[in-house]
């Protein structure tokens, strides 16, 4: 968890830069996002 909302606040909010700096798919950030209850900043 701690780890995908680093990686969100270091891409500013971009989930393709976030999943790329993670090493996943953006499909699989998005499912992450949804079971942590994790919002995007705007």
């Amino acid at each position: 968890r701690s780890a995908v909302q680093r990686a969100l606040a270091r891409s500013e909010g971009n989930v393709s830069a976030a999943a790329q700096n993670l090493g996943i798919s953006r499909a699989t950030l998005h499912r992450k996002l949804a079971r942590f209850s994790i919002r995007r900043p705007h």
